[in-house]
């Protein structure tokens, strides 16, 4: 493989990459999910914890109103998918297999990442990621396609179901066995995407460390200040993806 010389490399900018409300969504959507994570272990272990049942009763209706706050910052994210800034938007959350397989894709991204090449003096070479990181890619489309909309409706139906709350309140007056049926099943398939969402937030939080530890990224603070460190090797995909051409050293300012 040809290395690009090490100065050329390894000389870094700092460019603006996340846009303020991408930034502004991620760290509030992130406090909301932890805390409809807490409320759902307080109502859900209120025998082991000792609640009355009118404190179980405040902390599932505390669920349901952040529930709602969910889905607005969702709806929020559905917008900056096809209407926000470059690196926000839906193809940049789309894996790019560059005509290999999607196995062979998942394979050589790991690869790199656990054991990433090296330039001419030895140092590791980061991917060419200017935005969202191809990796993660594969587990971004799945959670905002598939397991947070799968939330949302049955957290929506139980809501219903348990409280009578809309869209189908009539659900509540279910007879038993069918009405129990029905809630457990929607408890169910809640609670298992919740933890799908918990662990991809664990899996984001492992692959963030494992990025800054090995290519000492500065990628934490930037989704704060929303630029991000980019070697000269990923300006050409920067400038692809955001659709600015950055002047280089060799001409005239």
């Amino acid at each position: 493989m040809n290395v690009p010389p090490s100065s050329t490399v390894r000389k870094v900018r700092y460019l603006p990459v996340w846009e303020i409300r991408l930034r502004l969504w991620h760290w509030t959507n992130l406090l909301v999910v932890l805390l409809l994570f807490e409320s759902y272990l307080l109502f859900n272990w209120h025998k082991e914890l000792g609640l009355t049942h009118p404190t179980t009763v405040f902390f599932q209706k505390i669920h349901i109103y952040l529930g709602y706050a969910f889905i607005l910052l969702f709806l929020g994210r559905l917008h900056l998918l096809f209407r926000g800034a470059p690196v926000s938007r839906f193809r940049e959350i789309v894996p790019e297999f560059k005509g290999r397989g999607l196995f062979r894709t998942l394979r050589e991204e790991i690869h790199h990442h656990l054991s990433p090449p090296r330039d001419a003096e030895g140092k590791l070479l980061p991917p060419a990621d200017p935005g969202h990181n191809q990796l993660a890619r594969f587990l971004y489309l799945p959670l905002l396609t598939v397991v947070i909309p799968v939330q949302i409706v049955s957290g929506i139906l139980w809501s219903s179901v348990k409280w009578g709350f809309w869209p189908l309140p009539f659900l509540k007056t279910l007879p038993d066995p069918l009405h129990h049926t029905i809630n457990e099943t929607l408890s169910n398939i809640h609670a298992a995407c919740m933890y799908l969402l918990l662990g991809f937030i664990g899996g984001h939080l492992f692959g963030i460390v494992l990025h800054e530890v090995t290519f000492r990224s500065d990628i934490l603070s930037s989704m704060i200040h929303g630029s991000k460190p980019l070697t000269e090797a990923e300006i050409p995909e920067y400038e692809k993806v955001t659709g600015n051409r950055l002047p280089r050293e060799n001409e005239q300012t």
